[in-house]
């Protein structure tokens, strides 16, 4: 407790803004009509954007990491598929990740990313999702180093939270759930379940101690400092939570294996916060059972699990009419508080209805603008991030798989603007939605979470002056309220440093 008592009393020393107060020192906010894109991406680079709420880790390194850990590791380059593989003795179709030619060089970039289109004669549809299977044998074990890339990354921009996706002990869960039935029963499964879940959930814990301890140690944090104080530099400052990302192609028993962890975990463990469901929604198994993984959800949401789904991810070119037209509402109905993607809700029957009935509910939408430019080729005015935000759903700029797309979080930030026309007001409710709408848990630090004009009446008021003993123990008791006054503490601190370089 004093720790977090000494971490409030920092935070507290400088002012947070209420949006649209006026501050000492900030005459204006950063108009973006009035920049160049160079400009627009310096400023979106240096503002502070709350976190990210949809990054697959091991879609996080760049290519180029890839390769410095393949030859670091001994690991060998298959030259006709032009993916990693395990250690191997050299042949005429594999030869050492370290002794790649600059040619070989340039074509390993371009088969683990969607920089270069057609490559291989792959769609950036079919290019995104099979790259995963071409860096397959370094994203385990090197789990660790993705999570400190991340961290560092994200401290660069300013940013200070994330939600990361991956799977502990993955297959111990599928034969967990593959023993238990057959999908279709779930609460027998539950039953079968039970005995074995507590020996996997203690694995599951000790392996995301392991990733976090090597991130950390590679970051240099102080193992007994918390992550959140002020003083460790850099990625030592980014909180990290986990959401469980089961698998759609598996068979249903699998991918409620999985799930069942997931929930486990959560109960268990505060540093594992929600479910996903994750690989590609078109894939024929994944459509096929469908409805049987959102009975799944269902059901683990209606015991307390947060939720937040993959839905939405098609267009016509994946998809039939039919499939199309209710997957987002189907997820929203089961339970679903974010959606990742929602690019076909224009699909949707009633999709009208789908929206007002998402905003009512502060199901936020999770975009991801550079993914969908390149497995669906919907971007620009054709992306329904427009629509969604003049509707009032909550929406929150994410990466996806930034290693995999060559972007990252203020990539994503400057798209909005450049192709969806966001100003500067749009960002920064992205950032505070990233926040608001995470699974941190504890009170919010405001009362009108998507708009933002009145803070929870413990803090109202005290922006610009002495902070009260019941606003500290806000921040004190809650994980989401901390982050938030964070973020604030961050904006006014770019705002008025912007705005005294305008003067």
């Amino acid at each position: 407790m004093r720790r977090l008592a000494t971490w409030t009393a920092c935070l507290l020393a400088v002012a947070a803004p209420v949006w649209g107060q006026v501050r000492p020192g900030v005459e204006a906010r950063p108009d973006f009509s009035e920049m160049s894109r160079a400009e627009i991406r310096a400023v979106v680079r240096a503002m502070p954007k709350g976190g990210d709420l949809h990054v697959h880790l091991s879609g996080v390194p760049y290519a180029e990491t890839y390769l410095q850990w393949a030859a670091e590791d001994g690991l060998c380059i298959d030259v006709e598929r032009w993916a990693l593989t395990d250690a191997c003795t050299p042949t005429d179709n594999l030869i050492f990740a370290s002794s790649l030619t600059p040619d070989q060089r340039a074509s390993m970039l371009d088969s683990l990313s969607t920089r270069r289109p057609n490559f291989a004669g792959r769609s950036g549809h079919d290019q995104f999702f099979t790259a995963f299977d071409r860096f397959g044998w370094t994203r385990d074990y090197r789990r660790g180093d993705m999570l400190a890339g991340l961290m560092t990354t994200l401290a660069a921009q300013n940013t200070f939270y994330v939600e990361v996706m991956w799977m502990p002990q993955s297959r111990p869960a599928r034969d967990l759930g593959a023993a238990a039935g057959d999908g279709n029963d779930l609460a027998a499964m539950d039953t079968a379940l039970a005995t074995d879940l507590p020996a996997l959930v203690e694995a599951a814990v000790a392996e995301t101690d392991a990733v976090e301890a090597r991130a950390r140690a590679l970051l240099r944090c102080d193992p007994e400092v918390e992550v959140y104080p002020w003083d460790p530099p850099g990625g030592c400052r980014v909180t990290v939570r986990f959401l469980i990302q089961a698998n759609r192609l598996l068979p249903p028993a699998q991918t409620y294996g999985q799930l069942a962890l997931g929930e486990a975990l959560i109960a268990s463990d505060p540093r594992w916060v929600g479910l996903q469901l994750v690989a590609p929604e078109d894939h024929p198994n994944a459509l096929a059972n469908y409805d049987a993984h959102m009975a799944m959800f269902r059901r683990l949401a209606s015991r307390g699990a947060p939720v937040a789904l993959h839905a939405g991810e098609l267009t016509l070119d994946y998809a039939t009419p039919q499939q199309i037209s209710g997957h987002v509402r189907t997820a929203v109905a089961a339970g679903a508080r974010r959606i990742g993607h929602g690019v076909a809700i224009p699909y949707e029957i009633g999709a009208n209805d789908l929206i007002a009935d998402m905003a009512s509910r502060g199901v936020a939408v999770e975009i991801n603008l550079t993914s969908n430019a390149d497995i669906l080729g919907v971007e620009g005015e054709e992306h329904p991030v427009i629509w969604l935000r003049q509707s009032g759903v909550p929406v929150v700029y994410t990466t996806d798989d930034p290693g995999i797309s060559r972007s990252d979080l203020s990539s994503e930030y400057a798209r909005a603007v450049f192709d969806t026309g966001a100003r500067y007001e749009d960002l920064v409710t992205s950032a505070r939605n990233a926040l608001a709408f995470s699974f941190l848990s504890g009170e919010g630090l405001w009362l009108d979470p998507g708009s933002y004009g009145h803070m929870a009446p413990a803090c109202a008021g005290q922006i610009d002056g002495d902070v009260t003993s019941a606003c500290r123990a806000l921040l004190d008791h809650s994980l989401k309220a901390r982050e938030q006054w964070r973020y604030e503490t961050l904006l006014a601190r770019f705002e008025t440093d912007w705005s005294a370089r305008r003067r």
